[in-house]
């Protein structure tokens, strides 16, 4: 007899994609995970203005999708979100959960207690015996609430306990690295407090399960005992082979291998299977898994960067929004249920913010240092949701007991971010804050006459302080090239440079990661390590590396410019980027550009390189000199500052470097004819502004009109890429330019960020160009 296929059903076939098939559950649960990510993707964008975490709009989701508010609709719940369908769900976001505890074991670097351990210990040990104390109390009112002689009091009691004494560590990673006080010492505090108060709530956690899963309290004990020798199993015999692994496959240099990608996964679902087996959830085995990699050479953030997307952006929001399915508000129905809610959030935030806020207080710091400290620990997120859930699954909690306790840990996470931004403003930290360690803040040499007179262009021995940004690692080549001309003769000029290094800090974890260890990062970092190698050479003031959102780069860069009392902060763009023909591409860049230039002004002179080839230089050979040309705007009313700035950085590069240097300027009173006054006083305006030795050096030439072609012409040899121009960005060119007219989106773009000669430069000449604006 001839076998038959397994028939595959299809909508051809009048299939509803919608029922639910044990056989092929993939289909509803493509549509259940659709549907989830996609409420959870909606709802964290307005929450994400007020910089709330993204389990907040997870579990908003699963509140909305839930009985609370969809559930209402007819059929919705047993269409979408039908009974026989959960426990695939619950399996997938159970998996995602151990990967996620993974993950937070990962992020335990016992390092961090170091720093301040006194005062972190201090504080981890009264913000968890305070509100555990408080928890066991209300616990008392809550057992009478849920009625269920069932649940042994004893078990009801250490979990309340255990519940309000949480604080969500990674949550609060993410809350400290978001506000930028990861490097503060409220933060290194913090996250020390944070790590000790985390790693003890698990252990209790694990005996509290362990009593809910026993018979009696021998077995109990067995159970926990067995937890505690695979632990130092796992710790003291895994560990140590685990390195050795690592060692023998190059993992620690080259990354994590396959093969050590492969073991690493295994230990995590064997300890997973381990930890439920023996009786306590299978988290925990996650969580040891974690734990026992080595910190060595970034390895955590590694193995953490391959895994991060699908736990952090699939599984994880599956199984708070299984949370939320099961929070069902409409339980919260009677006056003594709401005001238990009231209760427990009072009782939550005093234990946490008073006991903390007191000890820190007494360990000698500020109020508001204290306070911060206070709310920060009180924050619950993640980890207490995954404990709720823990609870409710056990049968400890009922549901509106699990809603009350839901309900305090969204309040509680919601007010962390608003409450500490106020308490711990920016223009405070600065006051206040201490770096921990890694790079430190430069302080300037010394200051600079601002007068606006012949001898701040004459002096060349005087402090020059460039700040260059280096976020692509296309514009590497370019800079190094630029800088290298400063290093020619060092006796002619005092110029500091220093080099911003700018890394995207995102939401993933990895990042977070990054941001605690940056000193590590810094060292890993292949762009960073070039420019060190190149800084002995070249003598660079400083090299510091700074993660930030790519929207608040613009304020770092001006931040970083006013502690060093930087002269000229120079933006590296590379022109392939301007040839592109995504316009939306281009326009995005062109207006991150603008903004700089615009911002950063306001404290110093902003320069903005435009690369067309000068990082190749070297390819001709040292003996090549390129020419710099400087266009200088005449102003018969007042200086023009912009064009001042662009001759005294050419001067700087010319005393250094002994480049040809021609300085290009127009006598022309207005724009009809020239009187023998506009010429007598553009030679008197150049005779000003420079001494005789240094004008025997410098090529003076004069054009009717500023414009491309003009200055293009006036110039003896075409341009090549080995060349510099130095232009204002504000210089005015007349209509009467071919390119001025242009109707090209692409060009207006330019002309609007760089201005109408900047642009018409850009698309004519081969030169790079350096285009500035002085400081406002």
């Amino acid at each position: 007899m001839v076998g038959k296929a397994t028939p595959q059903a299809g909508v051809f076939t009048g299939l509803n994609p919608a029922s639910f098939n044990s056989s092929d559950p993939i289909v509803l649960f493509i549509i259940q995970a659709t549907i989830i990510l996609i409420f959870c993707r909606l709802i964290s964008i307005p929450l994400g203005y007020i910089r709330q975490p993204r389990v907040i709009s997870e579990v908003i989701a699963g509140i909305i999708l839930g009985p609370t508010v969809m559930g209402r609709i007819p059929h919705f719940q047993e269409t979408v979100f039908p009974s026989a369908s959960l426990p695939f769900l619950n399996l997938i976001a159970t998996l995602g959960l151990v990967f996620f505890l993974f993950q937070v074991g990962l992020e335990v670097d016992l390092r961090v207690i170091k720093r301040d351990w006194h005062k972190s210990v201090s504080i981890a040990v009264v913000s968890m015996a305070l509100p555990f104390g408080l928890g066991c109390a209300v616990s008392v009112g809550l057992y009478k609430l849920q009625n269920d002689p069932s649940i042994p009091f004893g078990s009801f009691l250490l979990f309340l306990g255990v519940a309000l004494s949480i604080t969500a560590f990674p949550v609060l990673a993410r809350i400290l690295a978001e506000l930028k006080l990861l490097r503060t010492k409220v933060g290194a505090i913090t996250m020390a407090a944070g790590l000790i108060n985390d790693c003890t709530a698990w252990v209790l956690l694990a005996l509290v399960v362990a009593l809910l899963n026993s018979s009696g309290g021998l077995e109990a004990l067995y159970i926990f005992l067995t937890a505690v020798g695979f632990s130092l199993f796992l710790i003291f015999l895994i560990g140590p082979l685990y390195r050795k692994l690592c060692v023998a496959t190059h993992s620690f240099e080259q990354g994590p291998s396959p093969l050590l990608m492969t073991v690493t996964l295994l230990i995590v679902l064997v300890s997973a299977f381990v930890t439920d087996i023996i009786g306590i959830h299978p988290i925990f085995g996650g969580f040891l898994a974690g734990v026992i990699i080595p910190h060595e050479h970034d390895l955590p953030i590694k193995i953490t960067e391959k895994i991060e997307d699908i736990v952090n952006i699939i599984f994880l929001p599956l199984y708070f929004t299984l949370s939320g399915l099961k929070t069902q508000i409409g339980l919260l129905n009677t006056g003594a249920v709401w005001g238990y809610v009231v209760l427990v959030i009072f009782l939550a935030c005093f234990g946490k913010i008073v006991g903390c806020t007191l000890t820190a207080k007494i360990c000698g710091m500020t109020h508001r240092e204290s306070l911060t400290i206070g709310f920060l620990m009180n924050c619950k997120g993640l980890v207490e949701l995954i404990v709720l859930n823990i609870g409710h699954d056990a049968g400890v909690l009922n549901d509106q007991v699990f809603v009350i306790m839901v309900v305090m840990a969204l309040i509680t996470t919601f007010m962390t971010t608003p409450v500490v931004i106020y308490l711990y403003p920016e223009w405070y930290q600065k006051q206040t804050s201490a770096t921990i360690d890694g790079n430190e803040k430069v302080t300037p040499l010394d200051t600079m006459d601002d007068e606006k007179n012949s001898s701040y262009i004459s002096t060349l021995t005087d402090r020059y302080c460039i700040v260059t940004m280096l976020n692509r690692i296309e514009t590497v080549p370019s800079m190094m090239a630029l800088m290298q001309l400063f290093n020619r003769d060092k006796a002619m000029s005092a110029v500091e440079i220093h080099t911003l290094r700018l890394l995207e800090l995102t939401q993933r974890t990895s990042d977070v990661m990054k941001f605690k260890e940056i000193g590590e990062t810094a060292r890993q970092d292949p762009v960073l390590n070039v420019l060190k190698t190149f800084a002995s050479l070249v003598g660079l003031r400083s090299l510091h590396t700074h993660l930030d959102f790519a929207q608040d780069y613009i304020k770092s860069i001006h931040a970083y410019a006013a502690d060093v009392d930087a002269d000229i902060v120079l933006l590296p763009w590379v022109q392939q980027r301007l040839s592109l023909h995504h316009e939306e591409y281009a326009a995005a860049d062109l207006e991150f550009i603008s903004q700089a230039l615009n911002t950063i002004s306001q404290q110093c002179t902003t320069g903005v390189f435009v690369d067309k080839g000068f990082g190749l230089i070297q390819e001709d050979g040292d003996g090549f000199m390129p020419q710099i040309i400087v266009v200088y705007e005449m102003n018969d009313e007042q200086e023009n500052e912009d064009s001042n700035n662009c001759l005294k950085f050419a001067l700087k590069i010319q005393s250094s470097h002994k480049a040809n240097l021609t300085v290009i300027g127009t006598f022309m009173k207005d724009r009809m004819y020239a009187t023998r006054e506009s010429i007598k006083s553009y030679k008197g305006e150049i005779d000003r502004l420079f001494t005789s030795e240094i004008k025997s050096n410098i090529e003076s030439k004069h054009v009717k009109e500023l414009t491309a072609n003009n200055i293009l012409t006036a110039i003896d040899r075409p341009l090549s890429k080995h060349d510099l121009v130095l232009i204002a960005r504000h210089s005015k060119q007349t209509p009467s330019s071919p390119l001025s007219s242009s109707s090209s989106q692409g060009h207006s773009l330019e002309v609007s960020t760089f201005g109408k000669l900047g642009a018409d430069l850009l698309r004519q000449g081969s030169a790079s160009l350096i285009i500035t604006q002085a400081r406002e």
